[in-house]
C-alpha cells in the first residue's frame, strides 16, 4: 500500500522547487517590466504569449495533466501582466468621469486592454448589484435614492482590500463612473482615494440622450452647466474626447506614464 506520510513528503519537495522557480520567474518578469518602462515597449505581446503556450502543448504531448498545466501557465501569465502593468503605469486604479455618452466605457474598456487592468463599468456594476438599471431606479424611486446607492456602490469598489490586493500585488483597475458622480461632494474623496481620475470631455452636439433620463428631463446643455466645475476641478487630467476612442485611450497612457516617472 501506498504510505500517504511519503507522497506527502514528496509533495513538499516539490513544492518548495516550485516556489524557488517562482520566485526566479517573477524576478526575471519584474525587470523585464523595467526595461518595457524605460523604453516606452508594449506591455502586451500577443504573439509571444501565444507561442509559449502552444510550445507548452507540444512539451507536454498530449498529457492527461496538460488543460491544467495550460490553465496554470495562463494564470502565471496574467500575474506577470499584472507586475508589468505596475512597472509602467504604478498602481493606481484609473477613475474616468464626464457627460453621459461622452465615450467613458468604450474608451476605459480600449486602455483595459491596453494597460492589462480589469475594466468596471459603474452603471454595470450598479444593475448587478441591485437588480435595476440607474435609469430604472430614477425613475422608480427618484434621484436622490439613486444618488444613495452610487455612493454606497462607489465606496465598495474603493474601500474592498485595495484594487483585487494579495499580499504585496495590486490589480489596478479602470473604472468608468456614471455621468452624475460628481453630483455628491462626498464622491470626490472617493474617486481621489489611490487614483487617477480623467475628465472625457467631449462635444455637447455629439452626446445623446436616448435612454438617459436625467439628460432627457433637464436637457444636456444644463446638466453640463451644472457639472461642468466639478468635472475639471476634480480630475487629474482633461482628456478631449475628439479622436478615435483608441486614440484617446492613448492619451491617458501618455499622462499615467508622465505621472509615474
Amino acid at each position: 500500500m501506498v504510505d500517504l506520510k511519503e507522497l506527502r513528503k514528496d509533495i513538499d519537495i516539490v513544492d518548495a522547487e516550485l516556489l524557488t522557480a517562482f520566485r526566479k520567474r517573477f524576478e526575471i518578469t519584474e525587470k523585464i517590466g523595467e526595461y518595457k518602462a524605460e523604453t516606452n515597449a508594449e506591455l502586451f505581446c500577443p504573439e509571444r504569449e501565444e507561442e509559449k503556450l502552444d510550445d507548452l502543448r507540444k512539451k507536454l504531448n498530449d498529457s492527461e495533466y496538460a488543460p491544467y498545466i495550460v490553465d496554470l501557465y495562463k494564470c502565471i501569465m496574467d500575474y506577470s501582466k499584472y507586475q508589468q502593468s505596475n512597472n509602467i503605469f504604478g498602481t493606481k486604479d484609473i477613475f474616468l468621469i464626464g457627460m453621459p455618452g461622452c465615450g467613458k466605457t468604450t474608451i476605459g474598456r480600449l486602455l483595459a486592454d491596453k494597460m492589462q487592468r480589469n475594466f468596471i463599468d459603474m452603471d454595470i456594476l450598479f444593475e448587478n448589484t441591485y437588480k435595476i438599471s440607474p435609469a430604472k431606479m430614477i425613475e422608480d424611486k427618484g434621484e436622490a435614492f439613486f444618488r444613495d446607492s452610487e455612493t454606497e456602490l462607489l465606496k465598495k469598489i474603493v474601500l474592498k482590500p485595495h484594487s483585487q490586493k494579495d499580499g504585496d500585488t495590486i490589480h489596478a483597475r479602470i473604472i468608468s463612473c456614471g455621468g452624475g458622480i460628481v453630483c455628491r461632494d462626498d464622491n470626490k474623496e472617493l474617486l481621489k482615494t489611490n487614483s487617477i481620475v480623467c475628465y472625457i470631455k467631449r462635444d455637447l452636439a455629439k452626446l445623446t440622450v436616448k435612454g438617459r433620463p436625467l439628460s432627457q428631463k433637464n436637457g444636456i446643455a444644463a446638466l453640463y452647466d451644472q457639472r461642468k466645475e466639478k468635472y475639471e476641478s476634480w480630475c487629474d487630467h482633461i482628456i478631449e474626447n475628439d479622436r478615435t476612442p483608441n486614440e484617446c485611450a492613448d492619451r491617458i497612457i501618455s499622462h499615467i506614464k508622465e505621472d509615474n516617472k
